[in-house]
């Protein structure tokens, strides 16, 4: 891994810089719903703070992978931190709450121009053969970052009031500009000279709304993106919201306990994906995408009827391991079935099918909940996963080693 690193800097650039920004990310996570109370509103008007931001990314998904089909891929790169700059600063000037939910979904603006041009870059520079490890050391990255910012974000609010978090966040954007304008190179024309002249002749033919529907209607990628859409829609529901709550309301467990099981879903899940990276190279994608979701689908079974700290921490170990299986290789798997001249498009989509599955998530069973109790819904999203991968399994077909197989 650390070779494959050394032999292409593109690659160590992209994940220095998805890390410090991730780290400005995590940064403002364990203080946002204290901030949005502050300006005197209701649970329900501090859970806006956090839909806008995945809104804002559905939104945007799709129009950031055109815009690097016709500016290039790495102004746009730059160009999500600059935004998300502004929107920290914003955050943090705010004198009212809907000034703090409006910068909130400009956050979520340079977050998805960001991550969308990052995974189109990766796409273009990797192999069938190396794929699968070039994006577990992106996740990877992510997963860094995001670890490391609440740690530091929550002291930084404690010494210097909530509102420093967010100029933190805009001072670490700042270093991530820098670093991207002066170091990170344009890897479109990598894409166009692997291209065919008759690729070169499709290239931005297609209607955008055809090139979709064309996508959908493969189901290589409908399958894969129904999977994503619930991986996103637990992550987001069944990790970020309930199993915190779970912890608190049925266990009794404080912060530091929380925070304990948090970082053991993390350490097994950073541990296991630059493995499974690496396995699903050499073994296949299909076979490391339903062994981790199937795993996932069991876990959240076991997560229904956690009732001790210690069988909540097996399950957290377990969480870990699934999730570091399944969470890098459906992107892989993505551009190992794209066509080059759909790769931007095909990402894009991609994306905000998985981001909606972000936002539903915590909405739907976030009122299962609320009527019948903590267990239910952690069956319902066992059993909407194992019945997602059952399709992928059936439908979809490994992807070829040495071509890209989706057409536009």
């Amino acid at each position: 891994m650390i070779n494959l690193l050394k032999r292409n800097e593109t690659i160590t650039i992209l994940c220095m810089l998805v890390t410090v920004v991730m780290l400005g990310m995590g940064l403002i996570s364990p203080i946002l719903p204290l901030y949005g109370q502050s300006f005197g509103v209701s649970i329900t008007m501090v859970g806006l703070l956090i839909t806008g931001f995945g809104v804002a990314r559905i939104l945007v998904d799709i129009p950031a992978a055109g815009l690097t089909e016709k500016f290039g891929r790495r102004p746009i790169l730059i160009a999500g931190p600059v935004i998300q700059i502004i929107a920290s600063l914003g955050c943090g000037l705010a004198t009212s709450f809907w000034q703090l939910l409006a910068f909130r979904f400009l956050q979520g603006v340079g977050s998805a121009t960001l991550t969308t041009a990052a995974m189109i870059m990766l796409a273009d520079i990797s192999i069938s053969a190396n794929r699968g490890r070039i994006m577990s050391l992106y996740q990877g990255s992510l997963l860094l970052g995001s670890g490391l910012g609440p740690i530091i974000g929550g002291f930084v609010a404690q010494y210097f009031g909530l509102r420093a978090p967010f100029y933190a966040y805009a001072l670490v954007a700042a270093v991530a500009v820098l670093w991207a304008y002066f170091r990170i190179p344009e890897t479109r024309r990598v894409t166009e000279q692997k291209a065919s002249p008759t690729q070169h002749n499709k290239r931005g033919s297609a209607i955008p709304i055809a090139r979709i529907r064309n996508l959908l209607r493969d189901p290589n990628f409908a399958t894969i993106c129904l999977v994503s859409f619930f991986l996103f829609f637990m992550r987001a529901g069944s990790r970020n919201q309930l199993l915190p709550l779970l912890a608190n309301d049925r266990l009794g467990l404080n912060p530091g306990q929380i925070g304990l099981a948090f970082a053991t879903i993390s350490i097994f899940d950073i541990i296991i994906l630059f493995l499974c990276g690496s396995l699903s190279d050499r073994y296949g994608r299909k076979k490391m995408i339903t062994l981790g979701c199937v795993l996932s689908s069991v876990t959240l079974a076991m997560l229904s009827q956690a009732y001790s700290y210690s069988f909540l921490l097996l399950t957290c170990v377990m969480w870990g391991i699934g999730a570091g299986i399944s969470g890098p290789i459906p992107a892989a798997y993505v551009a190992d079935i794209m066509a080059k001249e759909n790769r931007a498009t095909g990402m894009g989509l991609y994306r905000a099918i998985s981001d909606v599955g972000f936002v539903s998530g915590p909405l739907l069973l976030g009122w299962l909940a609320d009527t019948r109790g903590y267990s239910f819904p952690f069956l319902v999203n066992s059993l909407l996963l194992l019945f997602a991968v059952m399709i992928f399994q059936s439908r979809a077909k490994e992807p070829s080693r040495s071509v890209n197989v989706v057409q536009g």
